[in-house]
């Protein structure tokens, strides 16, 4: 119950920022229109460009929503000593991480929501109900990754190295995963590369769903999740219990 109340009173603080609303929902919404509506040609000219790029920015504004959420704000309260106060409260600091986690969960919503929106209504995505929901169970979902890096981040670095480090995970993984540009143009070894990365991995997987796709290769960016979630969970169980209670 504790957890539950804390993670509410977070959520609630954390959209009325100015900085998440920014960089998860606007610049995703922002990049979509911009490369589907004002620059489509010079990007690609597949039919479902549209789709697959609607799909791209909502794993990218989910992936920084994480990020935001549980990276940079639990450095920052961190190093303001908040987390310490926690203890002279009845929510330990296992629940305090708990509540992170699901506030982080919660702010991967918004960004895929509003994308998906301005795919249907700006240029007319098409897909049967079922496809938009499964798409975004995928993406919402599999976002879990994306939280246990936030908090990794969150646990490692402190005060503003958090929001520092939490933008030198963010850019290079969108980029080099394909979120933002076509990988077509890329290196052959960053091409290969990306393959191994989440980012990528998510946004195969939320492909995989939506009508027309014939690729059923699902198991290779699922066990790429999974690793990277199990060496990032590795991460947070050896930080959490010293890195909660102390600014190091």
């Amino acid at each position: 119950m504790h957890v539950l109340r804390y993670a509410k009173l977070d959520t609630l603080c954390l959209i009325r920022s100015g900085y998440f609303l920014t960089f998860s929902v606007l610049f995703s919404a922002g990049f979509y229109l911009m490369f589907t509506v004002v620059a489509s040609d010079a990007i690609s000219d597949s039919p479902d460009f549209a789709r697959d790029y609607m799909l791209s920015m909502s794993v990218s504004g989910a992936f920084f929503g994480a990020l935001n959420a549980a990276g940079i704000r639990l450095g920052a309260e961190r190093g303001e000593g908040w987390a310490r106060q926690i203890l002279l409260t009845p929510l330990s600091g296992r629940a305090y991480l708990g509540a992170k986690a699901l506030t982080a969960w919660l702010a991967t919503l918004p960004a895929t929501l509003v994308v998906f929106a301005l795919g249907a209504l700006v240029n007319d995505v098409s897909m049967p109900a079922a496809d938009w929901l499964a798409a975004l169970a995928v993406i919402w979902g599999a976002s879990a990754v994306f939280v246990v890096a936030g908090l990794a981040v969150g646990l490692v670095a402190v005060g503003e190295a958090a929001q520092f480090t939490c933008l030198g995970v963010f850019f290079p993984l969108a980029l080099l995963g394909g979120l933002w540009f076509p990988l077509d143009d890329f290196p052959t070894a960053l091409r290969h590369a990306a393959d191994y990365l989440p980012t990528r991995s998510l946004d195969q997987l939320a492909t995989l769903v939506t009508p027309g796709e014939t690729d059923t290769s699902w198991l290779r960016p699922l066990l790429v999740l999974v690793c990277w979630g199990a060496a990032l969970g590795g991460v947070v169980l050896a930080r959490s219990r010293a890195a909660v209670l102390a600014r190091v």
